[in-house]
């Protein structure tokens, strides 16, 4: 197994691209939020396959993150993306990555990615992710 010092091989910029994606999908399951930044753990699991741990920035809304959570989760897996295992802290090479801010033809586009693969915006897995406390 690689140690948490051992080298962060995955593209930033991509995976922020693939977390900004997630926000937008976000921002439209979950419009009755007021703005937030959604940023993630990002564990390099090997064989360039990332884990994601998503929250939200704004400390505010930390008892409202469980759901959201839930949906980014969804969006990234839709992407090829995997929750970040249990028990995951100091195991794997870590790097913590703010979603890009997406343009609107970029979110329109992310928003339709995800509606072709069977999202929706009232999700009936929520709660099928089980590798953290359910908060941010």
């Amino acid at each position: 197994m690689t140690g948490r010092s051992a080298p962060f091989t995955g593209d930033k910029t991509r995976l922020a691209t693939d977390l900004g994606k997630a926000w937008a999908w976000c921002e439209y399951v979950h419009s009755d939020l007021k703005p937030f930044t959604l940023v993630s753990g990002i564990l390099d699991l090997g064989d360039q396959t990332f884990g994601f741990d998503p929250g939200i920035e704004e400390a505010e809304y930390y008892f409202d993150c469980g759901p959201l959570r839930e949906t980014a989760l969804d969006a990234l897996a839709t992407m090829g993306h995997h929750p970040a295992p249990d028990r995951w802290y100091a195991r794997y090479p870590t790097a913590f990555v703010f979603a890009r801010r997406l343009s609107a033809h970029e979110c329109l586009q992310a928003l339709a990615f995800f509606r072709a693969r069977g999202l929706t915006s009232t999700s009936s897995n929520q709660g099928r992710h089980q590798n953290g406390p359910g908060g941010c």
